[in-house]
């Protein structure tokens, strides 16, 4: 494939600047629309926690357009900074024995997911869950210390310390702890997992209906039915790396589900969901029952998409629920004409006709479509963005938020965040209106916006992705990674106020809130990532009492007002 000039606008950047030179006419994002209100589904309440379950009706509270904190100036130091009033608490770091197995806490973690030990009675409690944590990748540097030709030990160790945590924590005495339980595992790159959907046993994934492991954990997501939606990213590299290994890329880069109260349960790989460089998945229940997932492909020039499940959600049958993935629509989004696009090789004539540049035919049944979803998305006329990762729905307006982190291609080094309402707020509609919410920049104060997560009042929480802070001097206005408060509502919406500053080359991600508003589970991913060796590391974050090792964490940040109706 060939990469459009840098300093070429693409289709997607001639929409964006229109929408922009539209909302500057207008005087200021606090003019767009009012929001509506929308009838709740269970999931909509859940979705002001990335799907998880919320304590309260977000009808019952009145919009909060200031944030419940001072904000705080960038910053360039080795520790997590927070406004006067909260602190923190590492919990869960890299390496640390959790299991009855003696399994270790994985590396680099990326999206928590909280599940209230008493979720399948009903309950919401925000002082006893098992944690879901992805990690998403390893520093071979820090894991064996190996940063040249790797040993099979040495990809054994990387194996291991990918996939999934799942973690019983308790509030007790003012500090979280992790508990005993028989719940508490690891899934991995190693662990077996069933393929189910269209492209189980087909030639795209050679033949296969259980694959080894789940590698790339990035973002991910919460069903209404209490599990999880871990997301595969970046998985193609590990062909050369593991080589020998019997690592198989195909059987990688699919949304994997996985029960976190069931051990038992093995965990799924929902072909249905299209095979890219999954970030997460935001999910809902549409008016007719239906379930309705936005993922992003998290890559330049690449698109967003939106699956609707055939089968219908049974609030009282969780069992059933279980299977709601196997079967669906998948759908690209085409910001031109506001229309989501279908990605069915039986109904889709463009798909049947597409071509590769030796005029062959790209695609010879559905298996094919899905497996390669961005080839398929592009040949339908899927609008190629600026790097769509997380992917949110407002739990008041239930618009859908877009973090469109950036574009070195086409001289967009910032990003933005956008959002799209569907036709008559039917989130199984196949077309939308949108808009741009916030812009990066020295004029914002941020750049690069990646995880995001809204609060009950409609607030949105968002985590930077700024990989390149060290070398791209464009940034040096953004200091460290942070995470910053937008309120969505009012005459500062669309406006960005530090909360956290992260340490040295870390990214703050996966945000996830204690149902009763008052705990932030915020994972530091990669502190140190750019240490040249063991005896010249950045940062220290997280090491070990008499190491300067760094690790990867989870971090319980407490000091919030909680949830007021």
């Amino acid at each position: 494939m060939t990469h459009p000039d840098p300093v070429t606008p693409s289709f997607w950047h001639r929409l964006l600047d229109t929408r922009l030179s539209r909302r500057a006419a207008l005087g200021s994002a606090a003019t767009t629309a009012a929001a509506l209100t929308l009838p709740l589904t269970i999931s909509e309440a859940q979705a002001a926690n990335n799907g998880g379950p919320s304590a309260v009706d977000p009808r019952a509270l009145n919009p909060r357009t200031v944030p419940p904190f001072r904000a705080i100036p960038s910053g360039n130091a080795d520790t997590l900074t927070l406004p006067p009033g909260y602190r923190s608490q590492l919990l869960a770091p890299w390496g640390e024995v959790f299991t009855e197995d003696g399994r270790e806490i994985g590396f680099n973690h990326d999206f928590v997911g909280y599940f209230p030990i008493d979720l399948l009675e009903g309950g919401r409690s925000s002082t006893d869950a098992l944690l879901t944590i992805n990690h998403e990748y390893v520093n071979a540097l820090f894991v064996g210390g190996n940063t040249r030709e790797r040993t099979p030990e040495q990809i054994r160790a990387e194996m291991q310390a990918m996939g999934v945590s799942v973690v019983r924590v308790r509030r007790e005495q003012g500090q979280w702890r992790i508990v005993p339980d028989p719940r508490n595992r690891r899934i991995d790159a190693l662990t077996s997992i069933e393929l189910t959907g269209p492209v189980r046993g087909t030639a795209a994934v050679k033949g296969a209906t259980t694959v080894r492991g789940t590698v790339g954990n990035c973002s991910g997501g919460q069903t209404p039915w209490g599990t999880l939606l871990t997301c595969e990213e970046n998985v193609d590299g590990y062909t050369r790396s593991w080589a020998g290994s019997g690592y198989e890329a195909l059987h990688q880069g699919w949304v994997t589900e996985i029960d976190p109260f069931d051990p038992s349960w093995t965990p799924k790989k929902r072909t249905a969901m299209g095979r890219f460089r999954h970030e997460n998945v935001a999910v809902t229940v549409a008016r007719d029952g239906r379930v309705v997932g936005y993922m992003g492909d998290d890559m330049q020039d690449a698109c967003v998409y939106k699956f609707v499940s055939r089968g219908r959600f049974e609030p009282a049958n969780r069992a059933a629920n279980l299977n709601l993935l196997t079967e669906g629509d998948l759908y690209v989004a085409d910001f031109g004409t506001g229309r989501w696009l279908l990605l069915d090789y039986d109904r889709n004539k463009k798909l049947q006709d597409a071509k590769g540049a030796d005029g062959r035919p790209l695609f010879a049944s559905q298996a094919d479509v899905l497996a390669d979803a961005r080839a398929s998305a592009l040949a339908v006329g899927g609008t190629p963005v600026d790097r769509p990762e997380d992917i949110e729905i407002h739990p008041r307006t239930g618009e859908v938020y877009v973090a469109l982190t950036n574009n070195s291609r086409h001289g967009n080094y910032f990003g933005q965040i956008i959002k799209l309402r569907e036709a008559q707020d039917d989130w199984a509609a196949e077309s939308f209106l949108w808009e741009v919410f916030a812009v990066g920049g020295p004029q914002s104060g941020f750049a690069s916006p990646d995880n995001l997560v809204f609060d009950p009042y409609g607030n949105l929480w968002m985590v930077t992705d700024n990989s390149d802070l060290s070398t791209n001097p464009i940034k040096a206005f953004h200091g460290n990674n942070a995470m910053f408060f937008f309120p969505t509502e009012g005459q500062h919406a669309g406006r960005a106020y530090r909360f956290a500053i992260g340490p040295v080359d870390a990214e703050m991600t996966g945000p996830v809130w204690s149902p009763d508003g008052r705990t932030l589970f915020l994972s530091i991913q990669h502190p140190g990532e750019d240490s040249e060796s063991l005896d010249k590391l950045r940062s220290s974050f997280g090491a070990r009492p008499g190491s300067r090792v760094p690790r990867p964490t989870l971090v319980a940040i407490e000091g919030f007002p909680g949830w007021r109706a």
